[in-house]
């Protein structure tokens, strides 16, 4: 009785087994698939349709690979075409880099020059001016003279310590001194350099110049550029 007790509990929990396994389908589509095990309890025609499951999935996969691969190849083509671009804009942008890197360098050496001056020992205008950081050229000193007047009576005479003011930039306004005229300040280096061009400061003042002859100390004028 015992014995048969055993044998009727072990036939039900293989049944049991047999159900729990069968009751399990696997959606090939959906990532789901047999095991090796379960595979063999499958029935002929279960197996039949796995394997035609599998091999319908297969086919979708391929084509959706087949799918991918045509868009990166297409994607790499358009990459390969912004690569060429952005190499002809580099060789296109390099030599305007330089150039900028280099007119950079100057700025910061223009911009690093004394904007004041304190006289030494033996030095006159024509000297100071003469000096590289200042304009490298004597014969512009009477702009240092012109931007001092009210310290400097006599351009002769400079002192020790003395501090000057060195004027940088073209400048774009100029306050009439005693004994100045329209031609004279057109004439100065830093204007124009050139006393014919006096017209110029004449047609950018006329509200304040009715007459170019005549001009008046402390006056400022506009310098056109």
């Amino acid at each position: 009785m015992k014995t048969r007790i055993i044998i009727m509990l072990a036939a039900m929990s293989l049944v049991m087994v047999f159900v729990a396994t069968s009751a399990f389908a696997a959606d090939v589509s959906k990532g789901q698939f047999y095991t090796d095990e379960e595979y063999q309890k499958l029935s002929g025609d279960d197996r039949e349709a796995y394997c035609m499951s599998l091999a319908d999935e297969m086919t979708e996969q391929k084509d959706l690979l087949s799918d991918y691969q045509g868009e990166l190849a297409a994607e790499q083509k358009r990459v390969a075409e912004l690569q060429a671009k952005i190499k002809k804009i580099d060789a296109e942008l390099n030599p305007m880099k330089a150039k900028a890197a280099a007119l950079q360098k100057e700025i910061d050496y223009y911009n690093s020059l004394p904007t004041k001056w304190t006289v030494k020992n033996g030095e006159s205008l024509y000297k100071i001016s003469d000096y590289e950081e200042i304009y490298a050229d004597g014969t512009k000193w009477p702009r240092i003279y012109r931007a001092n007047r009210d310290q400097i009576e006599d351009p002769n005479l400079i002192y020790v310590d003395q501090i000057l003011a060195i004027p940088r930039g073209l400048p774009t306004m100029h306050t009439v001194l005693a004994g100045e005229y329209l031609g004279k300040i057109a004439g100065y280096w830093e204007i124009y350099d050139d006393w014919r061009q006096w017209t110029r400061i004449y047609e950018a003042n006329k509200d304040k110049i009715s007459d170019p002859d005549l001009i008046h100390p402390g006056q400022a004028v506009k310098i056109p550029r």
